[in-house]
């Protein structure tokens, strides 16, 4: 709702972000959905049609001038931030006296890529990067030459099971106390599919990887390392657990949330591959051109193998912490037709593809009809800078059925320039059923 959600959503749409709103009585008595879909592309480094390309034709080649112009724009302290979203199902049901109960099955993916200059010149230019020319470099560990480099990126797929309920009350009626107190778990069950970790910082070099077969990467030739065929529906190569924790309390027509989401790791046990920190090769020892598209998976036998940049080997299962979040949540119910709601998340966890700081929304949902909503607000943080986020519902079709499509940033179509944020999210099925009063 206008990039505000804690202490707004309900259902199965707080799985994820505050498990307590289970506990709500507005929650339906049942409701269900399939095929969710949220994307998200934001770039501090890409111009809008920049970064539509590298959405819509990842395999086009670059030209030297492309490689040029990408190795410039990319030497900024914000390169590329990637989210996805896709739920396959969920559902939640309240039970009277008891709570309410969800679950959804879900794949989730993020990634982040920031550069220094160094890095973003050798990753688009490869040998022909100016460092190479330059003598006094070579003895430099790789680790002081991408020194404030990060790249992260990681997809799981995730079974969450959530239940919230109202702990108690005070004052008013056994039904409905003016003061009500909430709270909720979330439990998850996580099976990795790929992670990709290389972070250089105070001069040290840390990075590893692990990636399902159905990636479809070409390593090249690395040393005594045969990936391994995974296959079925869950073709993992690490699995992990977390959990939500939420509190909530309502005062009337205002409620107050905070959660703790994400909380868990993932230990990556097959296709493992650990990088270390070395000399920078001169040119005669290894060969790279720099990345020809954004179809990376195809180019990963230049970063990988045995005469590429870093040296990689196979190595030990590792572990990684989710990208855990805390969040604080505001909502007001300003009349039957509109509620307002603003939101704090701060980051926990430290990972590459995290937050970097704490992102800030405030928003609104108003319905203009019976069958029409539409939400808006204004959010952001050092990353994303500011973005309008933008939503509508169209329904209730049949009297159970919503449709749903928002985007993180309206102005990125209205307005496109620098610092664009291509996103969509769009809910097709949502079915919300009641027992008749």
């Amino acid at each position: 709702m206008g990039g505000a959600a804690g202490a707004v959503v309900s259902d199965w749409e707080c799985i994820g972000i505050n498990p307590a709103n289970l506990g709500w009585k507005k929650n339906h008595d049942f409701s269900i959905s399939a095929a969710i879909i949220g994307l998200s592309a934001q770039s501090g480094a890409m111009d809008y049609k920049q970064l539509q390309s590298a959405i819509l034709n990842p395999s086009n080649a670059f030209s030297l001038e492309d490689k040029k112009m990408y190795a410039k724009v990319f030497s900024n302290a914000e390169g590329l931030n990637l989210n996805s979203n896709i739920t396959w199902l969920t559902f939640s049901f309240k039970v009277p006296k008891v709570g309410g109960f969800a679950m959804n099955l879900s794949d989730r993916t993020f990634g982040r890529v920031k550069l220094n200059q160094n890095a973003a010149e050798i990753m688009f230019l490869g040998m022909q990067a100016p460092i190479f020319q330059d003598t006094m470099a070579l003895p430099q560990n790789i680790s002081q030459i991408f020194n404030n480099s990060e790249v992260g990126f990681i997809h799981y797929r995730e079974l969450n099971v959530a239940y919230g309920t109202k702990l108690f009350g005070i004052g008013g009626t056994k039904d409905s106390s003016n003061i009500s107190f909430y709270g909720g778990v979330g439990f998850k069950y996580l099976w990795g599919m790929g992670n990709y970790e290389m972070v250089a910082e105070n001069n040290v070099l840390t990075g590893h990887s692990a990636f399902s077969s159905k990636y479809g990467i070409q390593y090249g030739n690395i040393q005594n390392f045969t990936p391994e065929k995974t296959s079925g529906l869950f073709s993992s190569v690490g699995n992990g657990t977390a959990f939500d924790l939420g509190l909530g309390v309502g005062i009337g027509k205002i409620k107050i949330t905070a959660s703790a989401i994400d909380l868990g790791k993932i230990t990556w046990d097959k296709n493992v591959l650990i990088a270390s920190d070395t000399l920078l090769p001169d040119t005669s020892s290894f060969n790279f051109s720099g990345i020809n598209s954004w179809n990376l998976s195809e180019q990963a036998s230049q970063m990988f193998n045995d005469s590429g940049l870093i040296d990689f080997k196979p190595g030990p299962a590792y572990e990684t912490p989710l990208l855990s979040k805390f969040r604080i949540g505001f909502g007001w119910q300003v009349s039957k037709r509109m509620v307002m709601g603003a939101d704090m998340v701060m980051p926990v966890s430290k990972n590459p593809a995290n937050l970097s700081t704490a992102y800030i929304a405030v928003g609104t949902e108003i319905e203009l009809a019976t069958n029409f909503k539409f939400s808006v607000g204004v959010a952001g943080n050092s990353t994303y800078k500011f973005s309008v986020p933008f939503g509508l519902t169209l329904g209730k079709f049949f009297k159970v059925c919503e449709l749903r499509v928002a985007t993180n940033d309206i102005l990125t179509y209205i307005a496109p320039g620098a610092n664009p944020n291509i996103s969509l999210a769009f809910s097709l099925l949502r079915f919300n059923f009641d027992k008749k009063k």
